[in-house]
């Protein structure tokens, strides 16, 4: 090496690559809180901004803008959901596992995700497209195909044919939707149902999953 030549500078490539992960986590985090709080016309990206402890011009340089970054919230927690939904369609259960698989998701689902059920209230009033878009994308196909496996199931005399197959999927999203929707009126009429530990879920589930056998079983 000449006696003057310096070797070159370490690279700052993974440090880089930790430093954004670690800002994107904050902005999504920031930004899941400020979209429960408000909804998404209430909320302003400086909210967001200020509370991850970052530069507004960061939100658009990794989401974009508004849009951009309320769907990549929405897509962090519906994601997971969808394929393990994916993975239970294809895992080859028995209608009786099947409904015990997806309640069991569905209902650790909503324990875990409290700020996306507020969200989902905001929307109920004055949303933006995206929820539509990514439940389009993400939910309807995995409906579709769940309504396919009881229709499947129908033909094969598991499942009364005088109850349409939406309507039993309706009934376990409900059964499931309704203790967490409502846990402020149900702590007070009925405060044993809205326990959200590990004991209470699952003795939740088998009520579910006992309820809709029992009602869609040939007699």
């Amino acid at each position: 090496m000449p006696p003057h030549s310096q070797p070159p500078p370490a690279s700052n490539g993974p440090r880089k690559e930790r430093n954004s992960a670690a800002t994107k986590l904050r902005l999504l985090d920031a930004a899941e809180h400020e979209f429960a709080a408000r909804g998404f016309t209430g909320v302003r990206l400086r909210d967001i901004a200020d509370a991850a402890g970052v530069q507004s011009a960061l939100i658009h340089h990794y989401f974009g803008d508004k849009q951009g970054l309320y769907r990549a919230v929405l897509d962090r927690v519906l994601l997971p959901t969808s394929t393990e939904s994916w993975t239970l369609l294809g895992s080859g259960r028995d209608l009786e596992g099947l409904l015990d698989g997806f309640a069991e998701m569905l209902l650790r689902f909503h324990a875990e995700h409290h700020n996306l059920l507020a969200i989902l209230r905001h929307e109920a009033v004055a949303g933006s497209d995206v929820l539509s878009e990514i439940t389009r994308e993400r939910t309807l196909p995995v409906i579709s195909a769940l309504r396919a496996v009881l229709v499947d199931a129908q033909a094969r005399g598991q499942i009364r044919a005088d109850i349409a197959p939406e309507e039993i999927i309706v009934a376990g999203m409900s059964m499931v939707a309704y203790p967490f929707l409502e846990a402020q009126m149900l702590s007070i009429v009925m405060p044993s149902v809205v326990g959200t530990d590990d004991a209470a879920l699952a003795r939740r589930k088998r009520a579910i999953v006992a309820i809709l056998l029992e009602g869609v079983r040939p007699r």
